[in-house]
């Protein structure tokens, strides 16, 4: 058997010693990445109840959240995924970050600088957005009044029985749409539903159209930017 040389036997140690370094050092950082990974897991809850409203504290990190009797509060800076409740009101302070947001009978309070990745909707409550806020699909209502103040929406806006005020620089990227045909019981008796109304002020505009299955007010001001108003009844 052939003996290696000293010069040669050093540099097999040195090389293994490399490797073994650096296999350690990978394993340390995978480590640190699960273990990171695991803890900011950890962080994020997803909130349950059926009876009692939800709390979010200013600046906490949640997942989802559902409530069947209560009311929904995200605290300033708070950021959560989608927010469902079926009797109660839904309230987002300034600054929360939300997938998205409905409630079946109650409303949804926005404040500033809302962030929305998804969509808020009601059935039988009105929804209202403050200065800054910006959502990624589209707000709509059955039965209940839309506000939006300077607010960025880029889908449709949409109400069955309810008003739609666009003010202060709100912008609406999709179409404005009023749904809803009253009965031909209703029209015959002149009874049913009432009328509802659009107001945009001259800041405000609607980049797609406005859509009207029925009669409804009109209050556009002068300046204000929009596409055609077309009626479908």
């Amino acid at each position: 058997m052939s003996k290696r040389n000293p010069e040669e036997q050093t540099m097999r140690e040195v090389s293994h010693t490399m490797k073994l370094s650096a296999a350690t050092m990978l394993a340390m950082l995978l480590g640190s990445y699960l273990y990171s990974s695991s803890a900011n897991a950890a962080e994020v809850r997803d909130i349950s109840k059926v009876n009692g409203g939800i709390r979010v504290s200013a600046e906490e990190r949640v997942g989802d959240i559902s409530s069947v009797n209560g009311g929904i509060d995200l605290g300033s800076g708070a950021s959560a995924e989608r927010l469902d409740t079926v009797n109660g009101g839904i309230d987002l302070d300034e600054r929360v970050e939300i997938e998205r947001a409905e409630t079946v009978n109650g409303g949804i309070r926005v404040s500033r600088d809302v962030t929305v990745h998804g969509s808020l909707s009601t059935v039988n409550g009105g929804i209202q957005t403050n200065s800054g806020t910006v959502i990624d699909d589209r707000v709509s209502t059955v039965n209940g009044k839309i506000t939006l103040r300077d607010t960025r929406v880029k889908e449709n806006v949409q109400t069955s029985n309810g008003d739609i005020f666009l003010t202060d620089g709100s912008v609406v990227e999709g179409d404005v749409i009023v749904k809803g045909r009253r009965s031909w019981f209703g029209r015959f008796f002149g009874f049913g539903q009432r009328s509802s109304k659009i107001i945009i002020d001259a800041e405000s505009s609607v980049m797609g159209d406005i859509h009207l299955y029925r009669e409804v007010n009109l209050d556009i001001a002068d300046g204000a930017v929009l596409g055609d108003v077309i009626e479908h009844f």
